[in-house]
């Protein structure tokens, strides 16, 4: 499909606005108006140059401050990044118009660039997300339906705009009773999922709408797709000898090695039932898996307790394994804080990493990486029911070479 040129953009543009400014003038419309301030997203400076948003123009520098934009593409997933920005004077209907003026005059000055820019695409994206988050849906909520739709098609093969697009479909999919800015962001990979996006990649999400928004890898193809990646083990880079507080809030980074962090896990698991699926991978680049069709974390209060059940796979079900060596049910240990079963002392410090031990493991998959087979404590990446604890001949230990745990909705089923 042909990308959108300046004239196709502000129309756009103009159906942002007149269906806001409706919301205002219409009888029928029975809500509050749209909030008297903007949020600003960081925008490219490709449209003009420095920081007011519109270059020369003092009338059009009142609305909205655009700060320059990153420059690492999106698959390094660049998330815009949405502040409160308050006017300097003027309601939402002047500053519309003056939104309106700034793009008139860059179309008059060279604005032919606007549409066949990436970057300035992804600019009037961001300004309509900016006034779309701070008014009531209720009036026009058709409208930015239609909106959406039609950006959708002017932003193929552009990925700079991809997470500005979904930003803008998430608020247009849900019911108009929804609070605009309840949740800013898809709840998890599922939810990406099912707004349409089945492309592998780092997407932004909201587990928690009372939480910052964080980054997460999806799988959108294995079994279905709508997977959110909690763990990745890959190379060895990331220490996972952490404390309490780092499992709790996350800590690597999503493109390689990370814990996605045990609050965002219990928020993800809080409501409804939830699968678990653990990928392994030897260094003789032989495959299993184990998925717990029952997974669950509970919250800190309850020391993240571990609910994993009704396993199902070919890599054996190391985490329910024996009566001394069940994770199941068990609480989150790392070296700072002991709740293991082992009264001897503290099975996460003892191996060095976070997890839900016994007393103390028959697995753990938050170990330290070695490449194969090692010495000493049974502190590797460890699936029992796969490669046996010790060697017989050499009394050698075996760690593997990636595992990747990953979460969705039970009942997920991806539509199109």
């Amino acid at each position: 499909m042909t990308p959108l040129g300046s004239l196709g953009m502000l129309a756009l543009l103009s159906l942002c606005a007149g269906a806001l400014l409706a919301c205002q003038a219409s009888s029928a419309c029975t809500q509050p108006p749209c909030r008297d301030n903007l949020v600003a997203a960081p925008l490219p400076s490709v449209i003009g140059k420095g920081t007011g948003a519109c270059e020369g123009q003092q009338a059009c520098r009142k609305g909205v401050s655009r700060p320059a934009i990153s420059d690492a593409p999106w698959k390094v997933e660049h998330r815009p990044d949405f502040t409160q920005v308050q006017p300097q004077d003027g309601g939402v209907k002047e500053r519309l118009v003056q939104l309106q003026r700034c793009m008139l005059s860059h179309r008059e000055t060279g604005g032919a660039r606007i549409g066949q820019d990436g970057n300035s695409l992804g600019a009037i994206l961001a300004l309509m997300a900016a006034v779309l988050t701070e008014c009531d849906l209720h009036c026009h909520s058709q409208a930015l339906g239609t909106m959406a739709k039609r950006l959708e098609g002017a932003t193929v093969g552009r990925e700079r705009v991809k997470d500005l697009l979904l930003f803008l479909k998430s608020i247009t999919h849900h019911p108009p009773t929804v609070a605009p800015l309840e949740r800013l962001h898809p709840q998890d990979c599922a939810e990406i999922y099912r707004l349409g996006i089945k492309e592998n990649g780092i997407y932004t999400i909201q587990p928690d709408p009372r939480r910052p928004a964080l980054e997460a890898k999806c799988d959108m193809v294995t079994t279905g797709g709508g997977w959110t990646v909690i763990q990745n083990r890959q190379d060895g880079s990331v220490d996972f000898n952490r404390t309490w507080r780092e499992y709790r809030e996350g800590f690597g980074n999503p493109q390689g090695e990370h814990w996605l962090g045990n609050a965002a896990l219990h928020t993800l698991t809080s409501a409804g039932h939830h699968q678990l699926r653990i990928e392994l991978e030897d260094w003789h680049h032989q495959r299993r898996h184990a998925t717990y069709n029952n997974f669950k974390v509970a919250a800190e209060a309850q020391r993240y307790r571990l609910t994993s059940r009704e396993y199902s796979g070919d890599a054996g079900n190391a985490l329910i394994y024996s009566k001394r060596y069940n994770h199941d049910g068990r609480s989150f240990s790392t070296a700072d804080r002991d709740h293991d079963r082992y009264a001897a002392g503290n099975c996460a410090h003892y191996y060095g990493a976070g997890w839900w031990f016994d007393a103390c493991l028959a697995a753990n998959l938050n170990g330290h990486y070695y490449r194969g087979r090692y010495s000493g404590v049974t502190n590797g990446i460890y699936w029992g029911t796969w490669h046996i604890l010790t060697d017989g001949r050499t009394g050698e230990r075996y760690s593997f070479k990636r595992v990747e745990m990953k979460i969705r909705p039970q009942k997920f089923a991806g539509s199109s």
